[in-house]
């Protein structure tokens, strides 16, 4: 199967089109950078404003789902602009070299409480946790629009997402396991200042990693025609429209925002869940990696599931067995060897939809450009950028709503709030996996995929 595409006005077969290991690598590091700075904030942020701050939980519950709402209008015009960038230094590549210095500077600030009223507290952490968002959007939107414009071939695209896995659980592995030591002991007891340092660390940490993503990853796949589109640009009105008639781009979005809901709670509540309810702090660092610990496992297991069932049947299938560890867990809880198993096993298959879903939305792109004639990565990232940062800041707030409605207080937890992180730490899993099969029996690219290649490479070829 041959198809043409355009590198510094060169024309190459995309048999050709093998990237390099260390570029391969190289894009990686951008989940790295994403993981350790916004896994600090899906996974300590609610514990920092209700414990460090002292910003009630209701309170932060409603500021996450406000700040997330207003991403339903940023992604999109963000993925807009990025479909409209045409530079000599490429269409993604500019938003992450310029964007990620002021994202590292609002993250640092995002976690450094100053000695304000309880009025002035909640304004800042407004102010700070929506911009933070928005920047967050400016780098990663175009992020995840680098992958198709790096290669079409579908096997370079499953193992750049298998790259992009491993930085994730890295990321998120560190963050889990080494933020609160962290915390404690640049604080010296004292959490403000140990969150403060904490977040500046992994800010420098955020920037080298996306530096090398600039560096080494290269904008190399436009199609002849697709390079008109400077000339005649489409109206984001039509882009959108066109986006929203993309059945296996709204089943994927709709699957990825349910998947990181699952994920928001279950991050958000561990803390809570081994404090209160195991009654064992201790495992808060065992626990909490284990999610991302998981995914070393999941990461090479993904293109092969994927290659022998497919993006629908490997999701299916590993939801079930996901769903089925969650509901035998309760069972093991007074044996937490087993209850960790269990545990484990359940986020090994539960987590091959985090490497899926980078596929599936490059496949999606490819669906647009055949339907529609227009590719628009940036809008259709944009997509799976809100429904990430909108599905765990509603996980969060569920906690946090959880634990108002239940009365929580630091200070004094009763067996009512304890039962509630309890149940809330099983359902919230459960349903959102049910959602997630529900919403794959609509996706029908799997099958079409390799006939919109074909006829994509024809189209171009002519």
């Amino acid at each position: 199967m041959k198809y043409e595409i355009v590198e510094n006005n060169i024309v190459q077969s995309a048999s050709e089109n093998k990237l390099k290991i260390s570029e391969k690598i190289s894009y990686g590091f951008g989940d790295l950078a994403s993981n350790v700075m916004w896994g600090l904030v899906g996974s300590f942020l609610l514990y920092f404003y209700t414990d460090v701050a002292l910003i009630p939980a209701a309170a932060t519950a409603t500021l996450f789902l406000v700040a997330r709402v207003l991403d339903a209008f940023i992604d999109p015009i963000i993925g807009n602009f990025v479909d409209r960038t045409n530079s000599k230094y490429g269409r993604t590549r500019p938003f992450i070299f310029f964007g990620i210095i002021p994202f590292c500077i609002m993250f640092v600030l995002t976690f450094t409480a100053f000695d304000l009223s309880d009025t002035g507290k909640l304004i800042y952490a407004y102010v700070t946790y929506i911009v933070v968002g928005i920047l967050y959007s400016v780098v990663n939107v175009p992020y995840g629009a680098l992958m198709p414009l790096m290669t079409r071939n579908t096997e370079e695209k499953a193992q750049l997402a298998s790259f992009r896995m491993i930085g994730m659980a890295v990321g998120n592995v560190f963050v889990s396991a080494c933020s609160m030591a962290l915390v404690n002991i640049l604080g010296k007891g004292n959490q403000r200042t140990g969150f403060l340092l904490t977040s500046m660390i992994f800010a420098v940490a955020g920037l080298v990693c996306f530096m090398i993503v600039c560096l080494n990853c290269k904008e190399r796949y436009l199609e002849k025609h697709i390079e008109g589109q400077a000339k005649e640009k489409t109206k984001a009105s039509e882009t959108y429209k066109n986006a929203l008639k993309n059945t296996p781009w709204v089943v994927s979005i709709v699957f990825a925002f349910f998947m990181f809901v699952r994920i928001g709670a279950v991050v958000a509540i561990t803390i809570y869940f081994c404090m209160y309810v195991l009654k064992n702090p201790g495992l808060i660092p065992v626990l909490l990696p284990l999610l991302y610990v998981s995914a070393f496992i999941t990461a090479p297991l993904t293109p092969i599931f994927i290659k022998k069932f497919g993006h629908r049947k490997a999701n299916i299938i590993g939801l079930v067995i996901y769903i089925a560890a969650f509901c035998i867990m309760p069972l093991f809880v007074g044996n937490i060897p087993v209850f960790i198993g269990i545990y484990f096993i359940g986020n090994v298959f539960g987590g091959l939809g985090t490497g899926s879903i980078f596929g599936m939305i490059a496949d999606s792109v490819d669906y647009n450009e055949w339907k529609y004639g227009r590719r628009t990565e940036g809008t259709l990232y944009a997509g799976y950028s809100f429904a990430t940062k909108v599905g765990m800041a509603v996980g969060g707030a569920a906690v946090g709503y959880v634990l108002a409605f239940t009365g929580y207080n630091a200070a004094n937890v009763t067996e009512s709030s304890a039962s509630g992180i309890n149940v809330l730490y099983y359902l919230v899993p459960i349903v959102c996996s049910i959602i997630q099969i529900v919403a794959l029996l609509f996706y029908k690219l799997d099958g079409l995929h390799p006939r919109i290649i074909e006829e994509l490479a024809a189209k171009n070829k002519n």
